[in-house]
């Protein structure tokens, strides 16, 4: 079997661990807060036959967030998301 070797990736330090393991804890958080916006969102949709157009800017902002989330504790990148980076604005 071929191995592959990663070439200019230092060895993690114990610092991108403890970064890695809040990153973790968010994540979890952040599918409790996508459960009360699903469910928020089919209320209003009901309700008003449409969407809330502020949680709709709030969710395309989250899952830019997820996405830099799961770049950083995959090592595909090394720049930091919020609360350490900033939040995305898209």
């Amino acid at each position: 079997m071929d191995e592959t070797e990663v070439v200019g990736q230092p060895k993690p330090s114990i610092e991108r661990v403890l970064y890695t393991l809040l990153y973790l804890i968010i994540g979890r958080f952040i599918s409790m807060v996508l459960f009360v916006i699903t469910i928020t969102q089919f209320i209003y949709s009901w309700l008003g036959d449409e969407p809330n157009a502020k949680i709709l800017v709030f969710t395309q902002n989250m899952a830019e967030y997820t996405k830099q989330l799961v770049e950083y504790v995959g090592f595909n990148t090394n720049a930091k998301p919020w609360p350490i980076g900033d939040w995305p604005d898209i």
